[in-house]
């Protein structure tokens, strides 16, 4: 049985074979997809019709042939095949392809006039229908206006390559094989790896700290805990201080200097901060959480920050008392999150630990 080249269209007179999914001596049965044929509005695959073997094949991959040539034959149980047996292509009158003279013809045609009935010279196959291919692989203008070619769809379409990033090198711009060939073999940058952070946490007592703003009014425990912070830093790294941002709740505050400053100073300037000099660049934040039943937070680093203290709400938490009782204290819980190409984590355990001793014994960093 005589493979032939099908019918793409009324204007397509030939197709070119880009691809054979079978050899020749292979078997085949109804339904196994023989070959492929692009043009530059449609591809498609061709499937067999008969069982048999795939006796020869014409026309190789990547040759164009007429519409109606013989591209291949199949041999059925018990048949053989001339050695002499060449394609012989179909005219395009016979495969029904239109001139552009008759075509407009037809189109002047208007009212009861008909065109006479044209039957084709042989017998349509299954072979010569347009059949829509197994997988959609997108438009084939892109939205910018770019045209694409049915196999460079397909190559993008099985590689996952993008056809926006890709610029055509065919005709007015159009994107063609080679194209998404060249964009498959260019190097893939490696996405940059996510900085790693240091986290440590402690729990610090609070009984002094609120024991000294319940006598001294003017002051809050956000007071308290800026200050301990900012001398934290000032003993393990006096040449990095600038200057701290405070967040808890709604409140944010930007405060130079607080390891110098009174906490009656510290206190004035959180509630006015256009009377402490405006907002000034920060290398480091606090944040408090205003919400009962937290425990902990971890804030994320915000650059040029290198370090964020974050602490939980405060509460009352059972602790193991001389002579093994248990008592209650106020506790917080605060989360120190550095970032380790400036604070690695001995040097941010160490100022962590500083900072727990400045709270829990707030009269070290005022005397």
């Amino acid at each position: 049985m005589d493979v032939l080249m099908p019918q793409l269209g009324e204007t397509v007179a030939e197709g070119k074979i880009s691809k054979w999914f079978v050899s020749a001596g292979d078997a085949v049965k109804p339904g196994d997809n023989l070959f492929e044929i692009e043009t530059d509005k449609v591809s498609m695959e061709v499937p067999a019709i008969s069982a048999g073997t795939l006796a020869t094949i014409h026309v190789q991959a990547g040759e164009v042939a007429p519409v109606g040539a013989v591209v291949a034959v199949i041999r059925g149980k018990g048949e053989t095949v001339s050695a002499t047996s060449s394609p012989t292509p179909l005219t395009p009158a016979q495969a029904g392809v239109q001139s552009p003279e008759k075509k407009e013809l037809d189109s002047r045609l208007r009212g009861n006039e008909r065109l006479e009935s044209r039957k084709p010279a042989v017998t349509m196959e299954p072979f010569r229908e347009v059949r829509t291919p197994a997988r959609n692989y997108g438009p084939a203008r892109l939205p910018g206006g770019t045209v694409v070619t049915p196999l460079a769809r397909r190559l993008a379409g099985e590689a996952g390559i993008d056809l926006a990033g890709i610029k055509g090198s065919g005709p007015h711009g159009r994107i063609v094989a080679r194209d998404v060939a060249a964009a498959h073999k260019a190097p893939v940058p490696a996405p940059t790896p996510a900085a790693a952070t240091v986290v440590l946490t402690a729990d610090i007592a609070l009984g002094q700290a609120l024991a000294l703003c319940a006598e001294v009014k003017e002051i809050e425990l956000a007071d308290v805990i800026m200050k301990a912070w900012a001398t934290a830093l000032a003993h393990a790294m006096p040449s990095e201080q600038s200057a701290i941002a405070l967040a808890i709740g709604k409140e944010r505050a930007a405060i130079r200097a607080a390891d110098s400053k009174s906490l009656t100073a510290i206190a004035a300037a959180r509630r006015d901060p256009d009377a402490a000099g405006g907002k000034p660049d920060t290398s480091t934040a606090i944040s408090m959480s205003d919400v009962p039943g937290i425990i902990s937070i971890a804030g994320a680093l915000q650059p040029p920050h290198a370090t964020q203290l974050s602490l939980g709400a405060p509460r009352r938490a059972p602790v193991e008392a001389p002579h093994g009782s248990v008592t209650f204290i106020d506790m917080v819980t605060a989360t120190l999150v550095c970032d380790p190409r400036a604070v690695d984590a001995a040097l941010g355990a160490g100022l962590l630990a500083a900072f727990k001793g400045f709270v829990e014994r707030p009269v070290t960093m005022i005397v």
